[in-house]
């Protein structure tokens, strides 16, 4: 009897430390529960991790700003509130200036070209001062932000007037040198202000356009390329060196550039499908009115160099990523 109560006991203490030894790591995305994101990256990345780290983490996923809005994300992990968080970095309060170099216009044509050269810039030391205070896990751009509006846009004179919500200050930049006026929107707001005639427009790219519904607003679409929003996904540095060794190589062989290039194969094939849901509504400026685009927007790039950290060596040295994956 007293053998038994023993063993039991013991069973309940080993078993009380082995869930102890567990830690829980929470992952906040402030993209909508149905995002993409979700099912087609972020839960079989965390699924392999954890099989890896041989049952001494478990992820929590937290979709939809529960744990904070893309405002706040980076700053609730920071804090603790969260562990690993995904961070349109444009919305960061300018700790991330270097990652705007893919939000320049006329730089890349997809996702996988600015995941892959946003990743080598880190890793090659070009932008990694940016990222001291946190574990990078992986790095990407949406695509070239399109425009979504209420009404046609064929031409620079089309624009006059007008309010168009940007995610960040390049977009900003952007919409100042074609004539109109920015609205500073988080996509989570962009809706409602379509709808209620706040902004008369949207510069976003077609992967946040579908994932946040605009279509179901916006009346018509046109495919320019204007640059685009750049993301990570960062962990809590103080919380990935307090993981046992185990845990902690597990996040570093699925994480890296093998996440990177998912988190960019991913995101262009849901910039082609909500490109198709809008097929029908598309437009595309005119060999002629695209070189006007060009000239009018030709000063932002090396603006912004000027004003960036390293802001030149950046431009020249993701131009170059760029350039070589394009061989």
């Amino acid at each position: 009897m007293l053998r038994a109560s023993l063993a039991a006991a013991l069973g309940l203490a080993f078993a009380s430390a082995g869930a102890q030894a567990q830690t829980i790591l929470k992952l906040n995305s402030p993209a909508p529960p149905p995002s993409y994101l979700h099912k087609g990256v972020f839960e079989p990345w965390a699924a392999a991790v954890e099989r890896d780290a041989g049952g001494t983490i478990k992820f929590q996923m937290s979709y939809g700003g529960q744990l904070g809005n893309f405002g706040v994300a980076y700053d609730r992990m920071i804090d603790g509130v969260s562990d690993i968080a995904f961070i349109l970095t444009g919305l960061t309060g300018g700790r991330f200036k270097q990652q705007d170099v893919a939000a320049l216009p006329f730089e890349t044509r997809d996702s996988n070209e600015a995941a892959v050269a946003l990743w080598k810039l880190y890793e090659k030391g070009v932008t990694a001062d940016e990222f001291k205070q946190v574990k990078l896990l992986g790095t990407w751009a949406f695509p070239n932000a399109a425009i979504h509006s209420m009404k046609p846009i064929a031409s620079l004179a089309d624009l006059k007037g007008n309010k168009f919500s940007v995610g960040n200050a390049i977009l900003g930049s952007v919409i100042v040198s074609l004539g109109s006026t920015p609205v500073s929107l988080r996509p989570d707001e962009t809706y409602q202000a379509l709808s209620r005639g706040t902004v008369d427009g949207a510069v976003m790219p077609f992967t946040g356009m579908y994932t946040f519904k605009l279509h179901e607003v916006a009346k018509s679409h046109l495919d320019v390329p204007l640059g685009a929003d750049a993301a990570a996904l960062v962990m809590n540095k103080q919380k990935y060196d307090s993981l046992p060794p185990q845990a902690r190589a597990a996040i570093d062989k699925h994480s890296g550039l093998l996440l990177t290039q998912k988190l960019g194969e991913a995101t262009q094939g849901q910039w082609n499908l909500g490109y198709e849901t809008v097929k029908a509504k598309l437009a595309r400026l005119s060999p002629e009115e695209e070189k006007k685009w060009q000239a009018a927007l030709a000063p932002i790039a090396q603006k912004w160099a000027e004003g960036a950290p390293n802001g030149q060596k950046v431009l020249e040295a993701f131009r170059a990523e760029v350039q070589a994956l394009r061989k």
